[in-house]
């Protein structure tokens, strides 16, 4: 591989420093809008929220059918044309939303409208969960093609949205759970409709639609299943601890956890920029390109990680309360607990991409499967001992079983070693050296130069 098209535009560092970026403000959306939630609804509403935010990503991840992956990976190995996935994705898009209201209105009718939320705030599961669908099978096509600044300015149009809206009616006292989550499921909706404009809705052919191709739909579901399996496993690892605090301990419990499992995940936006570029990059290369890129990535990924992590907890105590308030104290244990296994987890979403890239997205199943056994077995035995912060320990340990079991199938695949993937090598001290070296000589030089015109 070149260095220009490592380093250039277009190439891979220069795609991770866009996206890393667009994490970091979307990200800051993100927290934005829990800091604005966490004021206007207290640590319970909060819980409240977080409650039916899960369920929906939940319900969506199920709804998708794993189409959205299959479709990066048809795009990248050029297997099948733009417009003939396209339409698959609008067929499962119309069947499982028409599915998922007859559901949600039977539910209603025969039990009562309320599931975590309860009145109006119910049927907007409606609304949310179809539009988050939408939003996965759309920002494929972006993600496959690797437009990776138009998939920025969807998510970036998500998170503003939904951060304006809250706001407003926190700005005015009318700031209730029913408000916050119609701010948040209506952000999807246009950022859905941005994304369907980027897409191009000249690419969805209707005859195509009328007569989808079958074969090529079963196809994208087969392979993108296997991913999304490991998805929804890698969702409950880390949401179904929240479910079960509730049960267990109070919504107000979950309010705080959500506010610590949200400032941890803070510390994944450098290796979900890498993982979201890596993953179409490694598909294209050839096995042996992909695995000397991998263990590089991987390793610089869990430095970097592991630095921002121990800033983080430094600073946190301070943090929660100058930003959540004095009722969101009690999260910063749990937050402490919860830092060695996200910073594991950042080291497995770069191997996971190199397995995906490989085919071998069943591994990540796998690996995902054994960490949400060993999540239900410790949250069964230390939530209700500890509380909240068992639920963290349980969380970390089962991030950290993940990041072995991943470890294991990437050195199957691959032939690469554990020590390669995790450790800083001499290389990478080199050439963080001649960055350094670099950046403080461009500095001293504008320097001198302005010395000069003075």
């Amino acid at each position: 591989m070149s260095q220009v098209e490592v380093e250039g535009r277009g190439g891979l560092l220069f795609n991770v420093n866009l996206v890393f970026f667009s994490q970091i403000v979307i990200y800051g959306l993100a927290f934005a809008l829990r800091v604005i939630l966490a004021r206007g609804l207290g640590d319970s509403g909060l819980g409240t929220f977080a409650l039916f935010f899960n369920a929906v990503l939940v319900a969506g991840g199920v709804a998708n059918l794993g189409v959205g992956l299959g479709s990066i990976y048809f795009l990248n190995k050029g297997t099948y044309s733009y417009g003939v996935l396209l339409s698959g994705s609008v067929v499962v898009f119309a069947t499982t939303s028409a599915a998922g209201w007859v559901l949600l209105a039977g539910y209603g009718v025969v039990a009562e409208p309320s599931l975590f939320v309860s009145s109006g705030s119910y049927w907007l599961y409606g609304v949310a969960v179809p539009a988050t669908v939408a939003y996965v099978l759309l920002t494929a096509f972006l993600h496959g093609a690797s437009r990776f600044a138009a998939l920025s300015v969807v998510a970036v149009t998500q998170g503003a949205v939904s951060v304006a809206s809250a706001g407003s009616l926190y700005l005015v006292d009318e700031l209730d759970v029913l408000g916050a989550v119609a701010a948040w499921g209506g952000s999807f909706v246009i950022a859905d409709l941005v994304a369907l404009g980027l897409v191009g809705l000249g690419r969805i052919d209707l005859p195509s639609l009328l007569r989808p191709r079958w074969d090529v739909l079963r196809e994208q579901i087969r392979y993108g299943a296997q991913g999304q399996i490991a998805n929804l496993t890698a969702l409950f690892n880390y949401r179904l601890d929240q479910f079960l605090v509730a049960g267990f301990v109070s919504r107000a419990g979950v309010g705080h956890y959500t506010v610590a499992v949200g400032l941890g995940e803070s510390v994944w936006w450098l290796s979900s920029s890498v993982a979201l570029v890596l993953q179409p990059r490694l598909t294209q290369m050839d096995r042996e390109e992909a695995g000397r890129l991998t263990p590089v990535a991987c390793r610089n990924t869990m430095l970097v990680s592991a630095l921002g992590g121990v800033a983080l907890v430094i600073v946190s105590p301070v943090a929660i309360r100058l930003l959540f308030g004095g009722e969101f104290d009690p999260a910063v244990l749990p937050l402490i607990l919860l830092m060695p296994g996200i910073v594991a987890a950042s080291a497995t979403r770069v191997l996971g991409s190199y397995l995906y890239s490989q085919g071998r997205v069943i591994y990540n199943t796998y690996a995902t499967l054994i960490a949400l056994g060993v999540t239900i077995s410790l949250d069964l035995a230390l939530i209700p001992w500890l509380e909240v912060e068992g639920a963290a320990i349980a969380s970390s340990i089962a991030y950290s079983v993940a990041l072995v079991a991943t470890l294991y199938w990437y050195r199957l695949v691959s032939g690469g070693g554990v020590w390669e993937a995790l450790v800083i090598q001499r290389g990478d001290l080199r050439r963080y050296r001649e960055v350094w070296e670099r950046v403080t000589g461009r500095l001293a030089g504008r320097a001198d130069d302005d010395v000069a015109r003075d």
